[in-house]
C-alpha cells in the first residue's frame, strides 16, 4: 500500500506543477492582476505611424495601460510591448497580434 502511496504523491505534485504554468493562476508580482487578466481585457489600438495604446476594460487594469506602450519598427510585422516598473515582465511573456492595420490582441504565455 505504501509503494503505491508514494507515485500517487508524485503524480499530484507534478499536476501541481502544470496548473501553476496556467495563466489565471498567479498575479503579476505588485499587481491584482495576472496575464490571463491583460489577455483577456486588454487590447490594442494604433496611434499614428510607429505607436500602439494599450486599453483595457477593467478598472484594476489602468495602471498596465499607463505604464506599457506598443511599438512597431517594421510596420504590423513586429508591434512589441514596452513596459517599465514590475510590468517589464510583459516584454518577455506577451506579444502583440494585430488583427487588422488598426487594432490588435494581447497574447502571453507563462515562462
Amino acid at each position: 500500500m505504501f509503494k503505491l502511496l508514494i507515485p500517487l504523491l508524485g503524480l499530484l505534485l507534478c499536476t501541481a506543477c502544470e496548473l501553476s504554468k496556467d495563466l489565471k493562476v498567479q498575479n503579476i508580482e505588485g499587481y491584482d492582476f495576472s496575464l490571463f487578466d491583460i489577455q483577456e481585457h486588454c487590447t490594442v489600438k494604433r496611434d499614428g505611424d510607429r505607436h500602439l495604446a494599450i486599453l483595457c476594460a477593467k478598472d484594476n487594469l489602468r495602471r498596465l495601460m499607463n505604464s506599457c506602450e506598443g511599438q512597431m519598427t517594421q510596420g504590423l510585422v513586429d508591434p512589441k510591448f514596452y513596459c517599465s516598473g514590475g510590468l517589464w515582465v510583459l516584454n518577455n511573456s506577451c506579444y502583440i497580434k494585430m488583427l487588422d492595420t488598426q487594432k490588435g490582441n494581447i497574447k502571453c504565455k507563462k515562462k
